[in-house]
């Protein structure tokens, strides 16, 4: 009798459901017993489906005492006492954030909602008296946990609409302000978010909120580290493994590419995305399912109002309180903005500079986010891409970079600074596929991978891509390592093309490329 797996957690953010209904649970509770052992107020961002909300109710379910719950997890073996204390879970992402009018009336609504709970009555003119009145009446039993989620949610929504974004911190930081009012009453606080907006009170300067965002004691707090997903995951890695005919170790090897990465502190503990990885663990099919589900438009946004401050994106660099803080709405730090939500991350750390040099975290990220970067900075209409798809049938390889050299003239310079060959790789495929080419990356042989595959309906062509090399450097690799013979004897020719990207002119500077036939002869050179 088979082993009979458990069921995949996609989008489950309840701790009881998860573990009593049979689903992969990932023991984070040694956090929760280190944050509730050492401290009081807590600060933590994140970006977008990487836990957060899991981890905010744990913690509810042990401050509730739910001892039974946490069988054979961390905490359950600790010295923890498993007191009951009362709640107050404020989730803004639940509200509506429209209006500042709106957001005041669901947060008032949410207090009452929670004082009915405990038969409390908290009839107030203000959502700041609604709280100090729920506050208090609940301290007269024990003091109070109280846990927020996505604070930043009524901030972040209005990034393109600065005025409502500021309407909207300005409540925050009264609520916040009143919050810290209260805190002799208070046993426990957690405040999670996507970025850190300085200028909302939770983070005043006479505030002990302790931010554990950057420290590397909880780099590893949210998302799977490596020895997590062989441990809780190895079952279904099996399962993949055998019915693709492949090694285990590849898929590994294919995930840590794919949704690896993410280094949130100095210490070098990357963390896996487990919003990718569960999804993958489901389809089988290597996607861009976290960045699918949310493009950052936002960030577009903001380089489209300032593109003189666009990111290099390999080799920008910044400070921790560069990288912690953002203060001025109008004019974002976009290594701040792009770190917090996870569009960049943690590459290096220089200790005697005291900066972090940041990079993306994986190709899912590089991949998605140039392509969006395409779509903004360039316009293939319909005809370009039908012209290109001709030129491409009949060889006219010159014509063809001719219009992707066009293409790359439009994107903004500083896009290029220190970029690396996978940067041009990135967005030379967005490029491709948006020109609505079947064109493929990385596609796997015995002995490499080739850079980008262009299928046409009589031509397979190969492209291997060199920065500042010469392109007869990259078309011996593709003989070397041999990345046509997977498709001969197709039916198709098959193109080998070296193309050489210039970092000083930052575009394609020479190209060379030869035709074989169907089974993988040279025939002829292009030109």
């Amino acid at each position: 009798m088979g082993i009979i797996m458990k069921k995949l957690p996609i989008g489950i953010q309840n701790i009881r459901e998860i573990i009593e209904e049979n689903y992969i649970y990932v023991d984070k509770t040694r956090f929760a017993h280190q944050l509730i052992s050492s401290g009081k107020h807590y600060f933590l961002a994140r970006p977008r489906r990487f836990g957060k909300s899991l981890f905010l109710n744990t913690l509810e379910e042990i401050f509730k005492g739910s001892k039974e719950l946490f069988q054979g997890c961390y905490i359950e073996q600790s010295n923890y006492d498993w007191k009951e204390y009362p709640v107050v879970y404020l989730d803004f992402s639940q509200f509506d954030n429209s209006s500042s009018e709106q957001l005041k009336k669901d947060l008032a609504e949410k207090l009452e909602e929670t004082a009915q709970v405990h038969q409390l009555t908290i009839k107030a003119p203000s959502i700041q008296s609604k709280l100090r009145k729920l506050i208090e009446g609940l301290a007269k039993k024990e003091r109070v946990v109280v846990l927020v989620d996505d604070y930043d949610k009524p901030i972040i929504d209005h990034l393109k609409n600065v005025e409502q974004a500021i309407e909207n911190r300005d409540l925050l930081q009264r609520f916040f302000a009143t919050l810290k009012s209260l805190d002799r009453y208070l046993k426990f606080i957690f405040t999670t978010g996507v970025s850190k907006f300085s200028q909302v009170s939770l983070f005043s300067a006479q505030n002990n909120l302790n931010d554990i965002t950057m420290d590397p004691r909880y780099g590893a707090m949210m998302g799977y580290t490596v020895e997590e997903l062989a441990l809780n995951f190895e079952a279904h890695i099996d399962a993949i493994a055998k019915e693709e005919n492949r090694k285990k170790e590849e898929i590994f090897a294919a995930l840590k590419i794919w949704y690896n990465g993410y280094r949130f502190t100095k210490e070098k503990t990357p963390v896996y995305n487990p919003f990718s990885t569960l999804k993958y663990m489901d389809k089988k099919e290597l996607e861009p399912y976290w960045y699918s589900t949310g493009t950052p438009s936002f960030l577009i946004h903001q380089v489209q109002k300032h593109p003189q401050s666009m990111v290099p994106l390999i080799g920008t660099t910044a400070t921790k309180n560069e990288l912690s803080n953002i203060n001025d709405f109008d004019k974002i730090h976009l290594p701040a903005l792009m770190f917090q939500t996870g569009y960049l991350t943690i590459d290096t750390y220089n200790p005697t500079t005291n900066r972090y040099h940041l990079t993306f975290p994986n190709k899912e990220v590089q991949e998605a986010f140039l392509n969006s970067l395409v779509k903004y900075f360039t316009t293939i209409n319909p005809t370009v891409s039908s012209k290109c798809q001709q030129i491409l049938e009949t060889h006219q390889l010159t014509l063809f970079f001719n219009e992707i050299r066009s293409m790359l003239a439009s994107f903004p310079y500083q896009l290029f600074v220190k970029a690396t060959e996978a940067t041009y790789q990135s967005v030379l495929l967005g490029i491709l596929k948006g020109m609505e080419l079947e064109v493929e990356a990385e596609q796997a042989t015995n002995i490499g991978r080739s850079d980008l595959v262009i299928q046409m309906e009589k031509t397979t062509y190969i492209l291997e891509l060199k920065l500042n090399a010469p392109p007869e450097q990259a078309l011996a690799q593709i003989h070397d390592r041999k990345y046509f013979e997977r498709y001969t004897q197709k039916g198709k020719e098959i193109a080998l093309i070296g193309v050489t990207f210039s970092s000083e002119s930052r575009t394609i500077s020479s190209w060379k490329g030869e035709l074989l036939s169907t089974d993988g002869d040279r025939v002829q050179p292009l030109e």
